[in-house]
Formats: C-alpha cells, structure tokens, sequence
C-alpha cells in the first residue's frame, strides 16, 4: 500500500484504535448490566472493586504483552513467569519479613531476564517470536519442576501478606492501583516519548523503520524485557493475595492477555494497538469468567467464549483496515 494524502484520509491509525475502544468498552457495560440482570445481588460497588482486583493481575500481563504485539511479535511464556517467580518468592521468603526486598528485586530479575533472552534470540539469531518464547515456556516450566520436585514448599512473611489484603477507601485492592498506575505509565510512553513512536514504527513497518534511523533490535528486546518485568511483577502482586503456593498460577495468563490484548483492539499484523484498550479487554475476560462462574458454566464455556469473540475482533478489524 502507496501512503500518501489520499490514503491517509481513508485509513487514519488513531482514529481506526479509537473506534475499536469505544466498541470494547460500550461491550463491557452490557457485559455489566448483564452481570447485573443475572446476579442482581452484585450490583453495588464491593463487588466490581472485586472485579478490579481479578483484573490487575492479567492487567499487569497484558501491558506487555500490547507492547510485544504492537511490534508484530508474541509472547508465549509470561504464564510460566508467573508461576515461576511466584514458587522462588515463596520458597526464599521463609516467613521473613527481612526477605521481602530481596526476593521480590530476584523475581523482577527473572522476569526481565528472561524477557531479555527473548528479545535477544529473536533478533541476534533470528528465531521467530512464537518460536522463541514458546522454547522458553517449556524451559521455564521445566525449571519450574527442577526447582519444586513437584512439591512447592516455603512461606510467606506476615508483613508481605498485609500487602494484599491492605484496601483503600474500604474496597479497592492495592493491586488495582499498582495496575492503573503501570496502565498510565505505559500509556503515556507509548504515545507521548521517542521509545513509543519506535516501538509502533517498528511493528508497522520494520524495513522503513530501521531505514529511518531505528534500531530494530534494541526496541524488540527492551518490550520483551518489559513483558518479562511486568509479569514478574504480576506474579508478585498475585502471590501477596494467596495463601498456599501453586503450581499451576500462570497456566492461563498467557492465552489471557493475548485475547484481552486482541479484544482490546490491537492487531496481530503489529502497528495498531494501545494499552488503553487492553485494560477494556482484560475487564471483558474477568468479567465474562465472572458470568460463567454464576451462570455454573465449567471452564470449556469460557475458551469457546474467548475463542469466538477473538475471531470476531480479528475479522472485524481486517474488514475495516481493507
């Protein structure tokens, strides 16, 4: 496609994302009111801070995973950081209110370490992103086994648990704002700095962004190490709120936030795609798992759900950019 007046008059980046937020975000209220219809019990406020705090971590997750797909990539193994950083802050805290600092700074290495290497096979040796992280999912599930022998073991410190159970203005999990907070933060930088004009530039057109000046391999392996970051981080938020370790934490987050990514409005083809829709898209996900749960549908009923309303994205934004 030849770019210039004309066609930009037709198909303008920011106006085609906007509309795709609109439409998710209109399909959360009547997913709300829905919810209300059900359960007329769960209309009050207690209950969507609920929601809230369901949301943040896969909130967190899919930050990432907006940036990861806006450049054209994919991320396969955040699920598998969560779990793991959330058995290795169990297994060393001990109890110790002296190991949380420590341990919680060793998660987010984890996490950016492995973003990094990501980023790294995917540009220095050329592996495809499923490829890439997808090898990395079943190294870190492995390391996972190594290091539990199946059997998580380790407590947590009193102090690290207050963290989740601490709410503001009576119902809001702290979690919530760690969530708005990094949703604002990567909002800003991706519209607002040099590094997110790159990162969109990058997923557009690779060719005519490196002929620009970009250097392709640095932007791709700083969102895969953001991606890492952000679920170590989510794997620390998510583990202040449980009371026992699990080994199957993550098993979900990856397919989780890629669909509340592409509901939100990104596109797969990279380029187009904000975070602003992600956090409509993760409320969507939630909130239909919420619906499920009263409606006693078991588990398939939510992939089916997921499944189809990605296709319906996916081809209504294909239909649009044509």
């Amino acid at each position: 496609m030849i770019f210039n007046k004309s066609n930009l008059k037709k198909f303008n980046v920011k106006s085609f994302h906007f509309k795709g937020v609109v439409g998710i975000s209109i399909g959360f209220v009547l997913l709300q009111i829905l919810s209300y219809i059900i359960s007329p019990a769960s209309a009050n406020f207690a209950d969507f801070a609920n929601l809230l705090k369901q949301s943040a971590g896969l909130g967190l997750l899919a930050i990432g995973q907006t940036y990861v797909i806006i450049t054209g990539g994919i991320d396969l193994c955040l699920g598998s950081i969560v779990t793991l950083v959330h058995v290795v802050t169990i297994g060393l805290m001990d109890g110790k209110a002296g190991n949380i600092i420590p341990v919680c700074m060793l998660g987010l290495l984890i996490g950016a370490v492995a973003g990094f290497l990501n980023g790294l096979g995917i540009t220095k040796a050329k592996i495809a992103p499923f490829v890439m992280t997808l090898c990395t999912d079943f190294i870190l599930r492995g390391l996972i086994m190594v290091y539990t022998k199946g059997q998580p073991k380790g407590t947590l410190a009193e102090a690290f648990r207050n963290v989740g159970r601490e709410r503001v203005f009576g119902s809001i999990s702290v979690s919530v704002f760690v969530w708005l907070f990094c949703s604002c933060l990567f909002i800003f930088i991706l519209y607002k700095t040099v590094f997110g004009k790159h990162v969109r530039m990058v997923g557009a057109n690779m060719e005519c962004a490196r002929f620009s000046g970009v250097n392709n391999d640095r932007v791709l392996i700083s969102v895969y190490t953001i991606a890492g970051f952000l679920a170590a981080l989510a794997a620390i938020i998510l583990t202040t709120e449980m009371s026992a370790t699990s080994l199957n934490l993550g098993a979900d987050y990856s397919m989780d936030s890629i669909s509340a990514v592409v509901i939100g409005g990104t596109m797969f083809s990279g380029g187009i795609g904000g975070v602003e829709g992600t956090i409509a898209g993760t409320l969507v996900i939630r909130l239909i798992t919420s619906l499920l749960q009263k409606a006693n549908v078991v588990n398939w009923g939510k992939l089916i759900i997921q499944s189809v309303l990605i296709l319906g994205v996916v081809a209504s934004n294909s239909r649009r950019k044509k």
